[in-house]
Parts: C-alpha cells; sequence; structure tokens
C-alpha cells in the first residue's frame, strides 16, 4: 500500500493482529480507512468510533482528492447523487457496521456472516477504536480481552486484523513520535506489529515503529517513517523522495547524522 512502510520493514501480514495509535486527530482512521479502499481486499470494517455520515464523505474525498468538507456538505444538502454513483462502483469491497459499542460477541457473529454470504474470510479487518468494544471485564481489563479476542480472530479467520487505539498522557498531544509506553492500557504484547502516529508537519505524517516482530522497530519510538499527509482531503502517500526522485529521506538522514555524531 505504501512504498515507505514495506521499505521500512512494516508489513501487514495475513493472520496478525496490528495496533494503529495515535492523538486525536493525527490520521490513524485516515490511515485505516484509505488502507480498506485502496488495497482493494475484502474488508469488513467495524467503525465503531464514526458514523455512517462522516465515513462516506471520508471515502468520497479518499477516492477523489476532494475536501472532506465539501462532501459533508453534500450530504447535509442531500446532493449526494454522484457520490453515490462513486462509492457503489468503487466500495463494494468494504462492509461497514456503524454499532457505536459493539460487544464481542457481535463482532464475532458479524464476521462469521460476512463469511456466509461471501464463501470467504474477509482478507482485512478493521475495529475503529479497540476501546469502543464492550467487554466483561473492566477498565484495562477489558481492553486486554477485547485484544485478546482480536488476535484470535486474526488467527482463525487467517485476516489482517487491525485494531485502532488511543495514547495518553503528554503523547496525547501527537505532536512527537510516542514510545511503546505511551499506548492506553497494558496491551502492548498482545499485537506483533504497534505503529504510533504523530503529525510531523502540517503535511507529513510520522510513523513510529515501536514493536515489530518481522522487522525493525524501536520501543522508545526512535525509529520512524514519513508519508506524506492531507487530512483535508484524506490523501496518505508516500513522499516524494520516496519516489526515486534521488533526495535523502529527512527522518533518516536526521538519524543517520545523530549516530555519527554519536560515535
Amino acid at each position: 500500500m505504501w512504498k515507505t512502510l514495506d521499505e521500512g520493514g512494516v508489513k501487514f501480514r495475513r493472520g496478525e493482529f496490528v495496533l494503529i495509535a495515535a492523538a486525536p486527530g493525527v490520521g490513524k482512521s485516515a490511515m485505516a480507512l484509505t488502507l480498506a479502499i485502496k488495497s482493494g481486499k475484502r474488508v469488513l470494517y467495524f467503525s465503531a468510533d464514526s458514523g455512517a455520515r462522516v465515513q462516506r464523505a471520508r471515502a468520497a474525498s479518499i477516492l477523489t482528492g476532494e475536501p472532506v468538507a465539501d462532501y459533508l456538505d453534500a450530504i447535509d444538502r442531500n446532493d449526494t447523487e454522484e457520490m453515490d454513483r462513486l462509492l457503489v462502483g468503487r466500495l463494494s469491497h468494504v462492509w461497514f457496521d456503524f454499532d457505536a459499542a459493539p460487544e464481542l460477541p457481535a463482532l464475532e457473529e458479524i464476521t462469521r456472516a460476512y463469511a456466509l454470504i461471501h464463501g470467504a474470510w474477509p482478507d482485512v479487518i478493521v475495529v475503529d477504536n479497540v476501546s469502543n468494544v464492550y467487554a466483561e471485564g473492566e477498565g484495562f481489563t477489558g481492553l486486554e480481552q477485547v485484544c485478546d479476542y482480536l488476535n484470535e480472530l486474526a488467527r482463525q479467520t487467517d485476516a489482517v486484523v487491525i485494531g485502532l487505539h488511543h495514547l495518553i498522557g503528554e503523547h496525547e498531544a501527537g505532536d512527537k513520535p510516542a514510545p511503546l509506553s505511551g499506548l492506553r492500557g497494558k496491551i502492548s504484547k498482545i499485537p506483533t506489529l504497534i505503529l504510533n502516529l504523530f503529525r510531523e508537519t502540517e503535511e507529513q505524517m510520522g510513523v513510529a515503529v515501536v514493536k515489530n516482530r518481522s522487522g525493525r522497530a524501536n520501543a522508545a519510538g526512535g525509529y520512524t517513517l514519513t508519508l506524506d499527509a492531507n487530512l483535508a482531503t484524506m490523501q496518505i502517500t508516500d513522499p516524494s523522495w520516496s519516489a526515486g526522485s534521488g533526495l535523502a529521506d529527512p527522518v533518516n538522514e536526521w538519524q543517520r547524522m545523530m549516530a555519527e555524531h554519536a560515535a
């Protein structure tokens, strides 16, 4: 999906549970929805954090590059004929569930219903956000139960299961890489891959790879990758310097200079 992540060792592998965490407004839902739409894979998207109106506008924006606000205005005016044609034609591979507080049995039932209708499990399952899912345990115990279930779901279905999550404390500002310890709740042992997103600049999203069982990571947030990100139009792309332009990656260049200085 993103060459920058792939070349940096970030792989969304089937049968594994992945966690993407960020402060509000940084773009974790935008990243997950972009992946769902542009991957072309069969996707089951549990959108507990955002309703149908917002996701409808976001999806159209991802496909066209037009501002989300324009599509929201069109929905409010009931002027959606062109948008609906676009979504029907290019969003048929993504199934949404908009229950704001789904319980674990409901996730199980809907996933099985998907498989019954399509004759196959989804390739990708997104849960946005894991903290919106109701479990019997209270607080962090319940959160751990949800993540245990999602990890098992990935193994049972051989799907990439992507959970979205929040950061805590000083990391809620979203303006610098958060360490593994910045996750809300003690759930870092369960996912195979954990990405903490942050705003690198107004037009760039930083991706701190804080856990990666099959590749490079740094629990302190010291290993980061960069994507161009315009959240107004929901465009998250590889930066220009990653596409053969001959320009150096500014983040990796900074890390190299710091390593040379330390030596």
